[in-house]
């Protein structure tokens, strides 16, 4: 028995280590057994079948890892555009460096970009460059890089463009000018063809010969403060429109010529000058407009070839019309200048125009030309009108007036009437018995000194045209002591108006709204004026105007 149980254990351990080792064992018995894998995946089977169904938890699983993996894309993205966007950044920086650099003036650099900007930096005036004729070239440093020279910026502090700064970059598009630049010098844009608008800085002062010559701009307003628009400034650019100021005294030779596209130009009363050549080859020329007083001389050749324009009236300030000044104006068919003028002039200056009649009918006057006013006196025109406004005549008083004088809206000569705009005296003496002056409605300008001494006058009144009364136009009358004047339009009251007129103590001007600080200083010096009477809106604006700092005399503004 003993010998048995020690048999059996065996048996029973190498039954265990054999269940282990092999897929089939064979039990004390002689059956045969399934193997552990097999039961396992039966049992396995069996769990399956027997699963439950998935919590919720488990079914969320796929979704959060969808979750995450769109989050691990965005996060790629996410990156990937920073990446491009730090790329981006890096070419942009890399454009603006510079590829080129230097000095163009004592305190001033440029600079040019890979974009074609080139920037002028510092204070002070740009170098003098200058146009070669001789290579056709420009001596500026960045002429080589001019066909990439896209945009010119000019920082504030310079206060000069050097002659022929931008020369010949044709490419250029864009400029931006700084407040405070003063000077632009000659050539600086010519042949500039790509350039078609800019923008000049009110602080200009001076535009030198030939700045924007053969260039593409087609429009520009000239800053006040310009005196003189310098030879061949513009000529040969696609200007259309051109505003000139009122601080312009001369246009220069060639100034505007072989501008085709220009159609029509007003010249401002500032101008005396027209100079030769000055708007020669305009093709498209057909409106030019001249102002009544102002204009002393029109060169030669000034208006050569103008093939649109139709029409050209000549006012009575101009003293010369130079040879061949409207030569070829083939579309020319009424020409208004005094006969004076005209019977003056050299007959070049209305040649090849072959519409032009014959003698040219004049509606202005020449010198010494007497005629009738409305009450039968003498009155002449002289030259030089010097008249603020519009109008046509200039009167001159030859002989004694009556007590009541009223100058009239109109005046006839061989039947044909024309406007009074001034009025102004031959000799004093013929206003020595006036006690009543009426201007008439027609009237602009008092000229300076035109009653000054006048004993006898004691009212003033009318002149509802009124734009100016000129220095020391009414002083030394000491009976005045009616100032009444109906204009809305007045403008301006000279310095000593009314100096030592003792009976004069209110200056009645109520229906202007258009007088100035400047257009009454020392208006009133040296007077006895005590009250200004104006209109009930402008009282408190015409206090500040009337202080006796500015006009020269402590006076009550009233309505």
């Amino acid at each position: 028995m003993k010998g048995l149980k020690v048999t059996s254990a065996l048996l029973s351990a190498v039954m265990c280590v054999s269940m282990v080792m092999a897929p089939v064992a064979v039990i004390a018995d002689g059956t045969e057994a399934t193997s552990e894998t097999e039961t396992t995946e039966t049992e396995s089977s069996k769990k399956k079948d027997e699963q439950p169904a998935p919590k919720e938890k488990d079914k969320q699983q796929p979704e959060q890892e969808q979750k995450e993996e769109h989050a691990d894309e965005e996060a790629a993205e996410l990156v990937e555009g920073r990446n491009l966007e730090e790329e981006a950044q890096r070419e942009a920086e890399d454009a603006v460096k510079p590829i080129a650099s230097g000095k163009c003036g004592k305190k001033v650099k440029w600079t040019l970009d890979k974009n074609g900007t080139l920037k002028i930096t510092g204070k002070g005036s740009m170098y003098v460059y200058k146009f070669d004729v001789v290579t056709g070239k420009p001596t500026t440093p960045w002429f080589k890089y001019a066909s990439k020279i896209k945009k010119a910026v000019v920082s504030k502090g310079v206060t000069t463009i050097g002659a022929a700064s931008f020369c010949l970059c044709q490419s250029l598009t864009s400029v931006s000018l700084p407040k405070g630049l003063k000077i632009i010098g000659r050539d600086a844009f010519g042949a500039c063809t790509s350039l078609k608008t800019i923008s000049l800085p009110k602080s200009v002062r001076r535009i030198d010969d030939s700045a924007f010559c053969e260039s593409g701009i087609t429009s520009i307003t000239i800053p006040k403060g310009v005196t003189e628009i310098k030879t061949g400034v513009f000529s040969y650019t696609s200007l259309i429109s051109v505003s000139i100021p009122s601080t312009v005294k001369k246009i220069g030779t060639d100034a505007f010529g072989g501008c085709d596209a220009l159609t029509s130009v007003t010249i401002p009363s500032s101008v005396i000058t027209i100079g030769d050549g000055a708007f020669s080859g305009c093709d498209n020329l057909a409106t030019v407009k001249i102002p009544i007083s102002g204009l002393v001389t029109i060169g030669e050749k000034a208006f050569l070839n103008c093939r649109s324009l139709k029409k050209i009236d000549i006012p009575l300030s101009v003293r010369k019309l130079g040879d061949n000044a409207f030569f070829g104006c083939s579309s020319l068919e009424e020409v208004i200048l005094s006969k004076t003028l005209f019977d003056d002039q050299n007959n070049t200056v209305f040649s090849n125009c072959p519409k032009l009649p014959g003698p040219t009918v004049s509606k202005y006057l020449g010198f010494a030309e007497y005629f009738f006013d409305d009450n039968g006196n003498y009155v002449y025109v002289v030259n030089d009108p010097k008249i603020d406004g519009n109008g046509t005549v200039y009167m001159m008083v030859l002989n004694a007036v009556p007590e009541r004088f009223v100058v009239p809206n109109v005046a006839v000569y061989n039947g044909t009437k024309y406007k009074v705009t001034a009025v102004a005296t031959a000799d004093p003496s013929n206003f020595k018995n006036m006690k009543q002056l009426v201007l008439g409605a027609n009237v602009v300008n008092i000229a300076a000194n035109s009653f000054s001494g006048c004993p006898e006058l004691v009212s003033v009144t009318g002149g509802a045209g009124l734009v100016s009364i000129d220095a020391r136009s009414f002083e030394k009358c000491p009976k005045l002591k009616i100032f009444n004047i109906t204009s809305k339009k007045l403008r301006k009251i000279g310095p000593y108006a009314f100096y030592a007129d003792k009976a004069l103590k209110t200056l009645n001007v109520k229906k202007t709204t258009k007088l100035t600080k400047s257009g009454v200083k020392n208006s009133l010096k040296g007077s006895s004026v005590k009250t200004v009477k104006v209109k009930k809106s402008k009282v408190k604006k015409y206090k500040k105007i009337f202080k006796k700092k500015n006009c020269g005399k402590k006076v009550k503004v009233k309505k």
